[in-house]
This record gives structure tokens, sequence and C-alpha cells, in this order.
């Protein structure tokens, strides 16, 4: 899902990151569009910072460049610094959002924790991840209802769950007040 409202800091990272690890690759605009599956102005809107993108384009975009998802998104850490969160969707509503925490790559594994909050009644229609990945979901306060190929789930403060994401899923808030969970992304890389 594309974001709704720009986040510019988080553009103009992703738009560096990108170019940067493009060109230390030796890739034109056209080969990594090729690799990666997108199109050609697709990527020069986001090497530009002019698109809002959507997580699943920027995960075929760090795939392509052999990187992990985080180092696409996430500023440059110098000096030894740890990354700063990145807020890397924004719903129609304020109070909804998706931050990516941290992340690290071990043994062949790519591994994102997240924290996301959901005002009321508003979704996150979320793309299929590459195959074998999955999520651990730990909700913090509210209702999240979890839409999965085989039916719905519905999940209060304190229960987690793990699904498979390489299908389509949604997260939904059907309570009135704001859902705030947790989330480990666990992923092939």
């Amino acid at each position: 899902m594309p974001l709704p409202t720009p986040l510019p800091d988080v553009l103009a990272t992703v738009a560096a990151n990108l170019r940067r690890a493009r060109l230390a690759a030796g890739l034109s605009q056209d080969g990594l569009a090729r690799q990666a599956g997108v199109s050609r102005r697709m990527l020069v809107a986001i090497e530009a910072g002019e698109s809002n993108v959507s997580l699943s384009t920027l995960d075929r975009l760090a795939r392509a460049l052999g990187l992990r998802f985080g180092e696409l998104v996430q500023p440059l850490a110098t000096g030894g610094a740890v990354p700063r969160p990145a807020r890397l969707w924004q719903g129609q509503q304020e109070e909804s959002h998706g931050t990516l925490m941290e992340h690290i790559a071990h043994a062949g594994t790519q591994v994102e924790l997240w924290l996301w909050q959901l005002a009321a009644g508003d979704s996150y229609e979320a793309s299929p991840d590459p195959d074998g990945s999955h999520e651990m979901l730990l909700v913090l306060e509210g209702t999240l209802l979890l839409v999965l190929a085989g039916g719905e789930r519905t999940l209060s403060a304190g229960e987690t769950v793990t699904l498979a994401t390489d299908r389509p899923y949604r997260y939904h808030n059907p309570g009135p007040e704001r859902v705030r969970f947790s989330k480990n992304v666990i992923a092939p890389l």
C-alpha cells in the first residue's frame, strides 16, 4: 500500500541510499528496475525523493541490490551510531503509522522489529512478502483484527500470533480506541 502522505525525511533517506547502492553495484536505472520488477519511471521518482512507494516495492529494490530492507530505509550510521527508528508508513489518520525500530541479518535470515499503531477503524493492506516470510505479533493495547486468506483472527492486548506473510493479509482496528502492536518480521535474505 503506498504511503498516503509524504514522509520527507524517509523519502530523502531512501533516495540517497538507493542511488548510492545502485551506483556501488554498477547498475543503471534500467538494470535495477528490471532486476527488481519495477518501472524505470518509478525508480527515477524514488531516487529523486518524489515518490511515495509501497513497502513491498522497497523490499524488492533492497533484495535486487543485495541489501537488507533496513539498510535501504534507515539513515546511514556514522561513527558507530545506531540508526534511529524510521517511520515508514503513515495512514490516512495521524494516529496510524508503522515504524521500523531495528533490523539485523544473520545466517541467511533478516529480522526486523517494528512498532505499529492504527487509529479506530483504520487498516493496513499488506502485499505478500517473499516465500518463507513470517511475522510474530504482540498486541500492546487495543484490539487487532488480522484478515488472512484462511479467515480472520482477533487479538486483544497481551495476545500473540505467528503468521506466514508470503500471501496477502491485512491489519484492521475494529475497536473504538487505537490499537498498538509490535511485530517481528522474519524473512529469508
